[in-house]
């Protein structure tokens, strides 16, 4: 079964998405797409986010969909995203980084404190163009972006939905790679599971995939940073704020530096996507389709169930279990938090 993951070169000047089933396929369609006029055979595989190659198919199949991967050619040297990010800011602007004494300290330095770093620079930012809106306003912002982007509230909307489309994309692809989906008698199972991805994907669309959330012209109740674009790191998973306070902020409406680096900020699950929501989805469905399942909410027993996809939507695309963390905060261990098996009878449902 194919994945979709996004590929792009070492400079990161094209950004593409490829359908693949495996590693050779991959290889191939991204050297195409990119106008590579090389061999495959003299092309690697690296995650763009640690450098980690790739380099058969049983490690490929354990990526997430919409991955983001560097295909270099043969004598190109791998650059992750951390050091691409920071390498960009260095030679950006003379005013942010004096380049001997900053990269040395940088350098020099564990993950924690190249953050400090980094914020250190960024303060330096000039904030009179932090409320500046249009393209036609503040170019330089909108470097590297597509055309259509022509307004800073209009791009930091789609990085949200980039990000909700791949938890969907995430949940489909494990939904469908189950063993209930492929072997389940008459396709029964890949009928419930088909279903309930339609569901939740149009809870998802009907919500504009929580465009709001990266939008400081939202609603406040909706957005994740104040009304200048400010956003603050929401602390690890089991806790209620950062331990480092005013050190873990960033304004990615003030500068293109800053909205590079907002891209390494993850939104993170509480209740963990892949280790905790998706195998009681599976566990749901399973339920109804061996007929065992129980209503969650009057715990009578039906002959007709359905799943409730709007609970398993809050906890995959919302705040009720998403928070906005700096990398340093994004603990990446498991999280001892559990989902559920959300089963309800038509009954209860029609209530």
């Amino acid at each position: 079964m194919k994945k979709g993951y996004k590929v792009t070169d070492v400079n990161r000047e094209k950004k593409i998405g490829v359908a693949a089933e495996n590693l050779q396929e991959l290889i191939e369609k991204s050297c195409r797409k990119l106008g590579f006029n090389v061999s495959c055979a003299e092309c690697r595989l690296h995650v763009a986010e640690d450098g980690t190659l790739v380099d058969d198919d049983e490690y490929l199949k354990t990526l997430p969909p919409q991955t983001l991967f560097i295909l270099l050619q043969k004598k190109e040297q791998m650059v992750t995203d951390f050091d691409y990010y920071y390498n960009l800011i260095r030679t950006a602007k003379k005013d942010f980084i004096d380049t001997g004494l900053a990269a040395k300290e940088f350098l020099d330095t564990n993950l924690r404190e190249k953050f400090k770093v980094f914020q250190r620079y960024i303060v330096a930012a000039d904030n009179a163009k932090t409320m500046l809106s249009e393209r036609s306003q503040h170019p330089e912002w909108f470097e590297g972006l597509e055309p259509s982007e022509k307004t800073k509230e209009q791009s930091m909307s789609k990085r949200v939905k980039e990000r909700m489309r791949g938890y969907y994309y995430k949940t489909k692809t494990a939904l469908q790679s189950s063993e209930l989906y492929t072997c389940s008698r008459n396709g029964h199972g890949k009928k419930l599971i088909d279903q309930f991805l339609l569901d939740l994907r149009k809870l998802l669309e009907s919500s504009k995939y929580n465009e709001g959330y990266f939008n400081r012209k939202h609603e406040k109740e909706i957005r994740l940073c104040n009304e200048s674009g400010l956003f603050e790191c929401g602390g690890l998973w089991n806790n209620e704020k950062c331990a480092y306070e005013n050190e873990h902020i960033i304004n990615p409406y003030r500068s293109r530096e800053e909205r590079i680096i907002f891209q390494t900020w993850n939104m993170d699950h509480r209740i963990e996507l892949s280790r905790a929501i998706i195998p009681q989805i599976i566990q749901a469905i399973d339920n109804i389709y061996k007929g065992d399942a129980t209503c969650r909410t009057c715990l009578k027993d039906s002959l007709c169930y359905n799943i409730e996809t709007d609970r398993y939507y809050l906890q995959i695309f919302t705040r009720e279990n998403l928070k906005l963390v700096h990398i340093v905060c994004h603990y990446k261990g498991k999280h001892e938090a559990e989902s559920g098996v959300y089963t309800i009878c038509n009954k209860c449902m029609a209530k």
